[in-house]
């Protein structure tokens, strides 16, 4: 006979966790015993919802998996928004909250709500553990869950009076996680597909990780171009030329079908092909030329049709694609240009600019960046206009190494999960870029940071408003509305929290590079202001709804004609 909650903490060691973040409360104070007495690193969060980004970030960075825990009713509530990102963003996380209260006979128990109903379309699976289970199994069980083709957030149930008992151990056999292993026909199509392309394309996502040195050396050797998707961005470095270095928030959508249109052979890695990662799905993969590998059953093929679509881990595949020894046909000068073409952003985007000393473009504010990082640092981003700016213009050079919210784009997200990401990631350097916005929702956890010595710098990009809003605002209706915030003083403020402050362009020279490799978590504001082409917008915009207003029909009719045919 066995505790069951000392049991439950032993399973998730055995699996791998280590960390366990999350919220204690009356319903759940013998868990988060077994915690301590176990030995899991537990990092208390502000709330629920900062612990579910920071299981988040944990696994984004270093694709291992960290536990959640919060008490059932409001905790759960809470966390719900995390394990949304984390069920769209394929991340593996274990969430351990209890059983709502079931007293027999009694109606409108405190905090009963339907959980499993309610938490079930943002889960890739839900499992209870009480009375009678196998604790190590259905441990296992739901690491296996987790982990197997397309990461995602589990739930484990837990009754907790039972747990809180003694259990019968049971005699379970180890348990292995099934992987997909592709026929011998689908690897020779594979392999026949691969051998004859004369100008194949990588198409790689976050499933692709794993092989992340393989597959850079073989487009290396064989010269193919590569494609990521915005989560997959670095898997190839961005320093390489063969690294297109396509963000659909480049603009460059049109560009990037150009070279897919010339391939004769587009092979989709690893990749959900979900709204991001397909530019809204406005990708052109021809059918007859597309090959789909995802280990996820459902997804090879789904979003778009594929001549060949397989249903594997990449590494299951990987030795069809290295036994081609001859280069591919590309001609260089198509590769360079189109690189060249994508990494410029589209256009004349409408940007702000950075205050300091003398005004930065966005683009000179992340070249500068870029050159700032010290090797192998992990650069996350929150949603908002800042997180647009980073994918326009910042250098990827490793796998995991930029980390964004991405098909659900939580406001909130950033300094949580960096938090997450430093926990993971060890001495390795961690970035926080946020905006504002989300650090009025999230500021506070820089506490967390401090209390769990997390040394990483938050750079809070400080503008007063919510800008991407307020921006298309300006583009539809000529004005603003509910955007306009009010910010602290981020001086005395990170004086209260006890960390050091900066105000980036009042610094002295190296002072941030050196904060950046600092042993202890650091502020940084950013001061952002209107561009010219910022402050023209609404302006532009409200002579064009007076023109429209005061032009009549059969002109506008005769002025759409004459840019039609001067467009043919």
């Amino acid at each position: 006979m066995a505790d069951g909650i000392s049991r439950l903490c032993a399973a998730l060691r055995a699996v791998g966790v280590d960390c366990v973040f999350g919220v204690p409360g009356t319903q759940n104070v013998l868990l988060f015993e077994g915690f301590r007495r176990s030995n899991l690193r537990t990092v208390l969060a502000s709330h629920e919802l900062a612990a579910a980004f920071m299981a988040n970030g944990h696994f984004r960075a270093t694709g291992r998996i960290a536990a959640l825990a919060t008490i059932p009713g409001p905790g759960f509530t809470y966390a719900l928004t995390g394990l949304a990102e984390a069920r769209l963003d394929s991340v593996g996380l274990l969430y351990l909250v209890g059983k709502p209260a079931t007293q027999p006979g009694r109606r409108f128990q405190l905090q009963a709500i339907d959980q499993r109903a309610i938490a079930a379309p943002l889960l890739k699976g839900c499992l209870s553990l009480g009375a009678g289970d196998d604790v190590e199994q259905v441990v296992r069980d739901a690491f296996a869950m987790a982990t197997s083709g397309e990461p995602g957030p589990v739930m484990l149930e837990l009754d907790m009076a039972a747990l809180a008992g003694e259990m019968p151990v049971a005699r379970s056999e180890p348990h292995a996680a099934h992987s997909p292993v592709p026929s011998e026909d689908e690897v020779a199509r594979l392999a026949a597909l691969f051998a004859r392309a004369e100008r194949p394309v990588l198409l790689l996502g976050q499933g692709a990780f794993g092989c992340a040195d393989r597959l850079g050396a073989l487009a290396t050797v064989l010269r193919i171009p590569v494609v990521t998707t915005p989560t997959a961005r670095g898997i190839l470095s961005e320093a390489n030329p063969l690294a297109m270095g396509f963000d659909p928030l480049r603009g460059n959508t049109a560009a990037v079908n150009g070279l897919l249109d010339a391939a004769d052979l587009i092979l989709g890695l690893g990749c959900k092909l979900g709204h991001n990662g397909s530019a809204g799905f406005e990708l052109r993969l021809g059918a007859d030329r597309f090959v789909h590998v995802d280990a996820e059953p459902g997804v090879a093929g789904a979003t778009y049709d594929a001549t060949l679509a397989i249903t594997a881990r990449v590494e299951e595949v990987m030795s069809a694609l290295e036994s081609r020894r001859t280069e591919t046909t590309w001609p260089a000068d198509q590769l360079r240009d189109t690189r060249v073409g994508l990494r410029r952003p589209a256009g004349r985007p409408t940007e702000p600019v950075i205050h300091g000393r003398t005004s930065m473009t966005a683009a000179e504010f992340f070249a500068w960046l870029r050159a700032a990082l010290p090797s192998g640092a992990t650069v996350v981003t929150d949603s908002g206009m800042h997180q647009i700016l980073t994918r326009r213009y910042f250098e990827a050079r490793s796998a995991r190494e930029l980390i964004v919210p991405s098909d659900f784009q939580s406001m909130g997200f950033g300094l949580p999960a960096a938090i997450g990401a430093k926990l993971a990631v060890g001495d390795r350097p961690v970035v926080a870029l946020v905006g504002d916005g989300g650090f009025l929702m999230s500021g506070m956890e820089l506490l967390t940071a401090r209390r769990e010595d997390a040394p990483l710098a938050t750079f809070v990009f400080n503008d007063g408003q919510l800008n991407q809003i307020r921006l298309q605002q300006w583009a539809a209706f000529g004005h603003a509305h509910a955007v306009q915030l009010l910010n602290p003083d981020y001086r005395l403020l990170a004086d209260a929290f006890g960390v050091s402050y900066i105000r980036f362009g009042d610094e002295a020279p190296g002072e941030i590079e050196q904060a950046l490799r600092s042993a202890a978590p650091v502020l940084i504001e950013v001061r952002v202001g209107d561009s010219f082409a910022m402050r023209a917008l609404p302006v532009t915009t409200v002579a064009k709804d007076i023109a429209r207003a005061t032009m009549g029909t059969t002109v506008r009719n005769w002025l759409k004609r004459v840019r039609r045919a001067r467009n043919r």
